[in-house]
């Protein structure tokens, strides 16, 4: 997956439903179910789960000015669940996740002293959330301003529309972007009205190479 270098600012991609995404180039992700056998040891209630991941696909595209990267993920979803008003009602989410250490799985959020850094939004929330996690249950979720990390959301036609924005550089303990080499990358889709949070959710499997074009 490549991050195309562009001359559009950063402020006019902002907008999940701007005329600049529908010439963006997308790619179609597979999404498919997180398996949860793995973490019996943390939840063995979440473990037996076998009705989660019901978003099927996904699509995104990446851009960046030279200053800030932006990232549009869009999935199917046709009614929002943006709001809790009842205790088994949960909202829809999305995340995007990226390996900190050569090692560090998406599948399992890393691992101790491999560890993940993820951008999570969640539908009613003002703010997205800067995660970093070394395996399940070792979540520590940062308010995204702590690291310049917006997000902005629009349900339309039957759709979720997310762009993520964040500078290209950042402190340390965060995913760098650095034109003209690669990282890695994965993504997280939680649907609410199917009762999906925490390993309950869609995701699209191991890393895969993002390159960050120069």
């Amino acid at each position: 997956m490549k991050v195309v270098k562009v001359s559009t600012a950063a402020a006019a991609l902002s907008d999940p439903l701007s005329p600049y995404w529908s010439s963006a180039a997308k790619e179609r992700l597979s999404m498919m179910p997180t398996p949860l056998a793995m973490v019996d040891e943390v939840s063995p209630f979440l473990a037996i789960s076998n009705d989660h991941g019901s978003v099927e696909e996904a699509e995104v595209a990446a851009l960046h000015d030279g200053r800030t990267l932006t990232l549009r993920l869009s999935w199917a979803m046709p009614k929002a669940a943006d709001k809790i008003d009842d205790l088994d009602r949960f909202v829809d989410a999305a995340a995007v996740i990226f390996p900190l250490a050569r090692n560090a799985s998406a599948m399992t959020m890393g691992a101790k002293g491999q560890p993940t850094n993820a951008w999570y939004w969640k539908a009613g929330k003002p703010h997205p959330y800067d995660v970093i996690a070394e395996g399940f249950g070792s979540s520590q979720r940062h308010d995204g301003a702590t690291s310049s990390l917006s997000a902005r959301a629009i349900h339309a036609d039957g759709r979720w529309h997310v762009v993520f924005q964040r500078p290209l550089e950042t402190s340390r303990d965060r995913v760098r972007f650095v034109p003209g080499k690669k990282t890695g990358i994965a993504f997280a889709i939680w649907d609410g009205r199917n009762r999906e949070r925490s390993g309950r959710k869609s995701f699209s499997g191991e890393f895969i190479p993002l390159e960050i074009a120069g």
